[in-house]
């Protein structure tokens, strides 16, 4: 088996399927089969078993398992250590954040960098999933939770405030929700069961507990544009609602909680001219944004 074969191997172990394996390795679902088959047919024993509910390690694969992981990170500590000498400015950065998030603040920060730094050039991914820096999944992460992953050097660079808004219309329609009462009565738009967790959305669930789902989106912008159209209430960024005439923001009895930014890159990459390059702008560009972000009244 070549590197290739394995990494194959890897993907689909870890997602379960062809499909987000392919998406991890960047090929397309066609070619994560063929080359699973192909693996499977060079070795002469299965190490990963199609079920209905997906693919599953044979005992052949869990055997290999531990030390294909053990394969992974020596490479990956090798490319991180190659990356960490380079000491160009150009080349490519991959940033990781959320749609909304990368949409209205780190997008237009690139122009800045791309005026101080043409050769840099960057793969925005914007993903409610925290990607690797581990794995070079991403160079720097961005994320409203502190980080779990060691060796990444972390700095919380603002806040982010959110609150509670009903489009005009829909006030006029329902009128303004009773909060003793759990807002019974009046329709919910909050996140999906993947997100159902975060600090926000729990508030939600508390504070308005008689109130019926009324949409159940990850997408920040979908959210924000049922609001406006009278859908429902929705717990949104401020940044993004604020600005939006034909909303009104509630006053609950507790405002939601606001949730810090974090910015993250792994310690063997942080010393490299572009990656710091980068990060100079990311930062400068969301204290910039601050106020917006976390307005004082």
């Amino acid at each position: 088996m070549d590197w290739e074969d394995l990494k194959t191997f890897l993907a689909i172990a870890r997602e379960g399927n062809l499909s987000a394996g392919a998406r991890a390795l960047g090929v397309s679902q066609t070619t994560m089969g063929r080359r699973l088959e192909a693996l499977h047919e060079r070795i002469g024993a299965k190490l990963l078993q199609r079920t209905p509910a997906g693919f599953v390690l044979t005992s052949a694969g869990e055997a290999i398992l531990p030390t294909v992981e053990r394969m992974e990170a020596e490479a990956l500590a090798i490319e991180r250590t190659i990356g960490g000498e380079d000491i160009r400015l150009e080349g490519l950065v991959r940033i990781t954040t959320v749609e909304a998030f990368g949409s209205e603040m780190i997008a237009p920060a690139l122009a800045q960098l791309q005026e101080r730094f043409p050769g840099i050039a960057v793969e925005l991914i914007t993903d409610n999933r925290a990607l690797s820096l581990a794995r070079r999944e991403a160079d720097i992460a961005i994320r409203l939770a502190t980080f779990e992953q060691h060796r990444a050097v972390v700095q919380r660079v603002a806040d982010m405030a959110f609150g509670l808004y009903a489009s005009t219309r829909y006030l006029a329609e329902r009128a303004m929700p009773d909060w003793s009462d759990g807002a019974a009565g009046h329709r919910l738009i909050t996140l999906q069961d993947d997100l159902a967790n975060v600090p926000e959305a729990l508030w939600l669930r508390a504070t308005a507990n008689a109130a019926t789902p009324g949409l159940l989106a990850d997408s920040r912008y979908v959210q924000l544009q049922a609001c406006c159209a009278g859908l429902g209430l929705a717990c949104l960024p401020r940044y993004l609602a604020d600005r939006h005439a034909n909303l009104k923001r509630l006053r609950p009895p507790t405002p939601p909680p606001a949730r810090g930014i974090w910015l993250g890159v792994h310690e063997d990459l942080r010393r490299t001219p572009r990656i710091r390059a980068t990060l100079d702008v990311l930062v400068a560009a969301i204290r910039a944004g601050s106020k917006s972000l976390s307005p004082a009244d």
